[in-house]
């Protein structure tokens, strides 16, 4: 379970605790000062849950917080992965994102595995035996990169490759 809180912009005010929508819902709408005057605008901090990089990637704030109780806090973990690598790493909005989620095609392991993986998949079969010692994984990995075909990312302490960056 996520825990959020919504810090007041207004020093008057403290701030409160929620989990969910309803319960941000109750709470912001009868939210007064010190001077009872009604409390309308938050800051939206992520406190505890598992989804802490995907939350600020997302750049969640209070006009767009019922997107990630509506839409992202219960995707699957590849979904997140997919969404975290669109916004936070290719650049896209939140809505281009969301639209694009089954698009990239996301691996766990480093560019370099990733690129040995798909030079194998794709060329070893065509190169000599005696030559295949002398392929470089390395380099081949380094053009992929360059390239921008691979992109090599980090997600909550994991290593990540994106293998079809050049296609989104």
């Amino acid at each position: 379970m996520t825990t959020l809180h919504a810090t007041p912009y207004n020093r008057d005010a403290t701030g409160f605790y929620f989990t969910d929508a309803l319960d941000y819902e109750a709470k912001s709408t009868l939210h007064v000062d010190r001077y009872g005057n009604l409390v309308e605008e938050f800051e939206i901090q992520f406190i505890d849950g598992d989804d802490a990089q995907l939350f600020e990637a997302c750049g969640i704030n209070q006009a767009n917080l019922n997107i990630w109780f509506d839409d992202i806090e219960f995707l699957h973990d590849h979904e997140k992965v997919n969404l975290y690598y669109l916004v936070g790493v290719a650049g896209y909005t939140l809505s281009q994102a969301l639209e694009k989620l089954d698009e990239p095609s996301i691996t766990e392991s480093s560019l370099r595995d990733a690129a040995e993986e798909l030079f194998d998949e794709c060329w070893l079969s065509s190169v000599p035996e005696s030559v295949r010692f002398y392929v470089d994984y390395d380099k081949f990995a380094r053009d992929c990169e360059l390239s921008g075909d691979m992109t090599e990312f980090e997600y909550n302490n994991k290593t990540y490759t994106c293998t079809n960056s050049s296609a989104l």
